[in-house]
């Protein structure tokens, strides 16, 4: 069966946190991250300073090719993903094609693009069938229609219920260029055409190459 139906939840890419003071002899300071429209909370993004080059960001220019050496991944893009009515990102039409989330940053941007792609489909495979044979440390590349690649390594993978999607992880504000790719993972239900999990794999750019 395909997943053409799954669901991932978004939010805006600004967020806002509310600050508390209690004042008990001492002042102690509470921070509150918003859920995705009033479900479950999310914890914050999680602090990469350690591995991240600040300095280096690039201009926008919109992503034409990405591919993933270690996992055999050579994918072209389709057309940029925006918003359903229910306020879910978009999902590819095409499985074999990979879309750009074109409510956030291109990749190289400050901030976290967001790419998808699908799994599987009823015909087999899909493009991100082997996503999560990716390791920390590994590269992944990304074609700009400047003529720039920019080259990012993972820093992560998390496998997450649908039904607990780390929204602001995924979609906040970051203060360096950042990637997301995202696709289905876990057990598919042929019920509601969708698969419990998602599989996300965050990176950080790493430098940048012009053709």
């Amino acid at each position: 069966m395909g997943i053409k139906n799954f669901f991932i939840k978004t939010a805006n890419r600004r967020f806002f946190t509310g600050v508390a003071f209690v004042v008990l002899g001492l002042a102690w300071l509470a921070l509150w991250w918003p859920s995705n429209h009033g479900s479950n909370e999310v914890e914050p993004v999680e602090n990469h300073k350690t591995i991240v080059d600040e300095s280096v960001v690039m201009d926008k220019a919109l992503p034409t090719r990405l591919r993933i050496p270690k996992v055999n991944i050579d994918a072209t893009f389709e057309r940029p993903l925006g918003l359903n009515e229910d306020k879910t990102v978009e999902v590819p039409d095409s499985y074999t094609e990979v879309g750009w989330y074109k409510y956030g940053p291109t990749p190289g941007e400050r901030g976290p693009a967001v790419i998808l792609g699908h799994v599987d489909s009823y015909q087999g495979p899909a493009v991100f069938w082997s996503l999560g044979q990716l390791d920390v440390g590994d590269e992944i590349l990304v074609d700009r229609e400047d003529g720039t690649t920019a080259q990012f390594e993972v820093t992560k993978l998390e496998r997450v219920a649908q039904s607990e999607f780390p929204t602001i992880s995924v979609y906040g504000d970051i203060d360096h260029a950042g990637l997301r790719l995202i696709t289905c993972t876990g057990i598919y239900d042929h019920g509601v055409e969708r698969y419990s999990h998602n599989l996300i794999v965050f990176a950080k750019l790493k430098e940048t190459v012009e053709e």
